[in-house]
């Protein structure tokens, strides 16, 4: 660090040790679990970690009409999913924005296609296990929920202590 600037400045000013777009995408596709957050009616915090599922691109996770989380998301779509690399917790994606609600039995399919062959390390299940599987989760009022991105943070914990331990200034 330069002698200039205090010792807690990389700790401030996090801005140089964001992901690039390779590693925030790597990360989303290789990871299963998001903390996912919404509010309740008095405007109270809510977190929880859910599976998700990418199709065509889009985060994907599904919900019951019995679930805070959906009643919370019909009331108020805006919501925030954090996802980190399974491998490193310390690389982390912060996907801001709102919630699609939809009943679509596509949707459905290929989530729970996509849930299957993640779970099975790439291999697709079977026709059997597939239909099994997707009357589980076909309750009547089951929906299906994507994520509409509107900002992506990101934060590599790494290059932010190798920094300070090499003693680099990033901002000069």
């Amino acid at each position: 660090m330069s002698e200039s600037r205090p010792p807690w400045f990389a700790r401030r000013e996090i801005t140089p040790f964001t992901l690039d777009d390779k590693a925030i995408n790597e990360i989303i596709e290789k990871s299963s679990h998001a903390v996912v957050s919404w509010t309740t009616k008095e405007s109270h915090p809510v977190t929880a970690i859910m599976l998700y599922v990418l199709v065509d691109g889009k985060i994907t996770v599904t919900s019951t009409t019995n679930r805070a989380k959906y009643h919370a998301w019909r009331r108020n779509p805006s919501t925030s999913f954090c996802i980190w690399d399974s491998e490193n917790i310390g690389r982390q994606v912060v996907l801001r924005g709102e919630i699609e609600i939809l009943k679509d039995r596509e949707l459905l399919y290929n989530y729970t296609l996509g849930f299957l062959t993640r779970a099975r390390n790439g291999r697709p299940p079977s026709e059997q296990r597939l239909r099994g599987e997707i009357e589980r989760f076909d309750a009547p009022d089951r929906h299906m929920m994507q994520l509409k991105v509107d900002k992506v943070l990101s934060h590599s914990l790494d290059d932010l202590l190798k920094t300070e331990k090499d003693g680099i200034d990033v901002w000069s």
